[in-house]
C-alpha cells in the first residue's frame, strides 16, 4: 500500500523564463514559485515525522507530523489563494500544457482545504490520533499481544478451530477501539464537502480524484457482473476443501476458517504451499537482483528503508517520497514468504515509478499521474511472485518443478484476483454508503455486504464494528476503488508488453531480465509523472482508454 496524501504536494521547480512565455504565464509561475518555496520544507519535514512515527510508534512523532500536515493544511486553506488559483486556472492566455496542468492539480488540493483551520486542525488532529491507534495496538489472545503477522500465521496454517476463532477475533479488537473517534471523523469530514457544495465526502473525493461518480459506479456494476459466476464456482471449491479440512459442513464455515481476517487474500487450499520456495529466500536481495536484471537499480532505495518487524512499528507496508528529490524509501516487515515477496514487489513498484519520473518536470507534477497507475505498477510486479517462469528464473526452479506447481500458481492468482474483485466491491460500497448515512446500522450493512459480495457468512450473534477495523477507511479514505483500477491497469500492461514483443501467450513472456520491459515502464509510464491526467497517461502507455475487459480476458475465463 503506498502511503499518499493530496494535501502534501510537490516542491519547488526553478523557473526558466524565457521569451516564449507570455506576460500572463510568468506571472502565474511566479506564483507557483513562490507558493512552493514555502511547502517545500514543511513537506519533507511532514514526511520524515510519518515516517518516524510509523518506524516506532512514538507519540512525538505523531504529533510532529500532525503539526506539519496542519501548517500544510493552512497554507492550503487561503481562499485568498485558492481564488487566484481558479483564475489561473481558467485564463486561456495560459497555453502552456504543463503549467495549466500545475492548476489544475493545485486546484483540487486546495479544494480539499477550504475550510476553517480551526476545523481542519480537529480533521487532523483526529485522524492522526486514530491512525496511532490502529499502529499500535495488538490483539490478544488469552491474554497475550500477538502482532499482524502472527494473526496471519495462524489463519494461514493453524488447523485448531478455537485458536482461528480467537485469532480473527484479535485482528478485529482495535475496532472497538478506534470506532467512536472513526465516526466523529467521517461527520467532520462530511461537514466539510457540503460546505464545498458536495453532498457527502465520497463524492467531493471522487471529484479530486478526476472521476465521475457515475462511470466508477458503472465500472464497478460491470465488474461485479463478469467476476459473479468465476468467483461463485471458485468460492465454491474454496468452501469445499476447507470444510473437509476442518471437519464441518460447508455451511458452518464462518469467517475464521479462512486465511485472511477480511478474506481479500486466497487461501492455500492446494498440496503445494509456494512459501516453501521462498522460505530460504533473502526476500529484500531476492527483489532487488530482478529489477536489477530489468536495467533498474533498487539497491540504494533498499538502503534507506525499513525492512524487518519489531514492537510498535508499523505492521503493514507503505511506500514514500520523502522529498520528490530522490529519497524514496519503503516501510515492510519482510519474513521469508510468498506474501512478503509478492509485497517487497508490490513497494518497490511504486518506488521505481517515483524514481523515474522526469526530473525536469515541475515538482507539482513530479508525481505519479494518479493513485491507481502507481498501484497499477505496484500490483504488475506483485503479481509475479506467483508467476511461474518468474519463480524458475529467480529461484532456479528445474523445468521439471516449474511444470509441477505451474497450473497451482496460475490457479493461485486467479483465485486471488476473483477474491480481491468481490472484497474490492465491499469496501467501494461500504464507503459510499457510510458518508451518505454515517447513523446507519454499519456493523449490519458490513455483513450485508460481506455475505453478498464475498459469501461468508457472518458469526451469528456478533454486532462489533468489524468494518471498522480496517485502516484505508480511517487513513486512506475512499481509496479503496484504486486498487481494484490498479488490478484493470496491470492487465491492460501485460497485454500491451505482450503484444509489442510478440508473444501470444503470458507464458512465453520473460520477465527477469527483460531490459525492453523495464524500458517500457520508465520511458511510458514512470516518466510522464503527473504531466497528462490519468485517462491521458493510460492512452499514452497503452494505446486505448482504461479497458476491463483484458483483466476480464486473464482471470474470468
Amino acid at each position: 500500500m503506498k502511503w499518499l496524501s493530496l494535501l502534501l504536494v510537490p516542491i519547488v521547480f526553478v523557473l526558466s523564463f524565457c521569451g516564449r512565455y507570455s506576460k500572463m504565464e510568468v506571472e502565474a509561475k511566479n506564483y507557483v514559485d513562490s507558493l512552493t518555496s514555502v511547502v517545500e520544507p514543511i513537506y519533507k519535514a511532514a514526511n520524515l515525522a510519518y515516517w518516524n512515527a510509523t518506524a516506532t510508534g512514538k507519540q512525538k512523532y505523531y504529533d510532529e507530523y500532525s503539526r506539519y500536515e496542519l501548517e500544510i493544511k493552512k497554507i492550503f486553506s487561503s481562499r485568498k489563494d485558492f481564488a487566484r488559483i481558479k483564475s489561473f486556472k481558467e485564463d486561456r492566455r495560459i497555453k502552456d500544457p504543463v503549467l495549466r496542468r500545475v492548476f489544475e492539480v493545485l486546484y483540487n488540493d486546495f479544494l480539499l482545504n477550504q475550510a476553517d483551520t480551526t476545523f481542519l486542525r480537529r480533521i487532523t488532529e483526529l485522524s492522526t490520533r486514530v491512525e496511532k491507534k490502529f499502529n499500535t495496538f495488538r490483539g490478544e489472545i488469552d491474554g497475550k499481544k500477538v502482532s499482524m503477522n502472527e494473526v496471519k500465521r495462524i489463519l494461514r496454517t493453524s488447523n485448531d478451530t478455537e485458536l482461528r476463532r480467537k485469532a480473527w477475533v484479535a485482528s478485529k479488537q482495535v475496532g472497538e477501539v478506534v470506532v467512536d473517534d472513526l465516526l466523529e471523523l467521517v461527520r467532520l469530514r462530511n461537514e466539510l464537502a457540503c460546505s464545498l457544495g458536495f453532498p457527502d465526502y465520497h463524492t467531493l473525493k471522487l471529484y479530486v480524484q478526476e472521476f465521475k461518480p457515475e462511470e466508477l459506479d458503472g465500472l464497478f456494476d460491470r465488474l461485479e457482473e463478469v467476476t459473479r459466476e468465476p468467483f461463485v464456482r471458485i468460492k465454491a471449491e474454496i468452501d469445499s476443501i476447507l470444510a473437509a479440512r476442518f471437519g464441518v459442513e460447508e455451511e458452518e464455515l464462518r469467517p475464521y476458517h479462512y486465511s485472511d481476517p477480511f478474506f481479500q487474500e486466497a487461501p492455500n487450499i492446494y498440496t503445494i504451499s509456494l512459501d516453501r520456495y521462498y522460505k530460504d529466500a533473502n526476500v529484500a536481495e531476492l527483489v532487488s537482483d530482478f529489477y536489477k536484471s530489468m536495467g533498474i537499480d533498487v539497491q540504494p532505495i533498499i538502503e534507506r528503508s525499513d525492512l524487518y518487524e519489531r514492537e510498535g512499528k508499523y505492521p503493514h507496508a507503505y511506500c514514500t517520497n520523502i522529498d520528490r528529490k530522490g529519497d524514496i524509501r519503503v516501510m515492510v516487515n519482510l519474513k521469508p514468504t510468498e506474501q512478503w515477496v509478492e509485497t517487497m514487489l508490490h513497494e518497490l513498484g511504486h518506488a521505481i515509478y517515483e524514481v523515474y519520473i522526469d526530473p525536469t518536470l515541475p515538482f507539482f507534477l513530479r508525481d505519479p499521474a494518479h493513485s491507481f497507475t502507481t498501484e497499477a505498477v505496484a500490483m504488475f510486479f506483485g503479481r509475479l511472485s506467483k508467476n511461474p517462469e518468474w519463480m524458475r528464473e529467480m529461484l532456479n526452479l528445474s523445468e521439471q518443478e516449474t511444470e509441477k506447481i505451474r497450473s497451482v500458481v496460475e490457479k493461485t492468482l486467479t483465485m486471488e484476483q476473483l477474491i480481491f474483485a468481490r472484497w474490492a466491491q465491499v469496501m467501494y460500497r461500504f464507503e459510499k454508503a457510510l458518508y451518505k448515512d454515517p447513523d446507519a446500522d454499519l456493523n449490519e450493512l458490513w455483513w450485508d455486504l460481506v455475505e453478498k459480495y464475498q459469501k461468508v457468512r457472518r458469526i451469528d450473534g456478533r454486532d462489533k464494528p468489524d468494518w471498522a477495523t480496517k485502516i484505508h477507511i480511517c487513513s486512506y479514505p475512499v481509496y479503496y476503488h484504486n486498487y481494484m483500477l490498479g488490478e484493470l491497469l496491470a492487465s491492460q500492461f501485460l497485454f500491451t508488453i505482450m503484444e509489442e514483443e510478440g508473444v501470444d501467450k503470458i507464458k512465453d513472456l520473460r520477465f527477469a531480465g527483460n531490459i525492453k520491459m523495464g524500458k517500457y515502464f520508465v520511458n511510458r509510464v514512470f516518466r510522464p509523472g503527473k504531466k497528462y491526467r490519468w485517462d491521458r497517461l493510460v492512452e499514452y502507455a497503452t494505446g486505448e482508454s482504461l479497458n476491463p475487459e483484458y483483466f476480464v480476458k486473464q482471470f474470468c475465463r
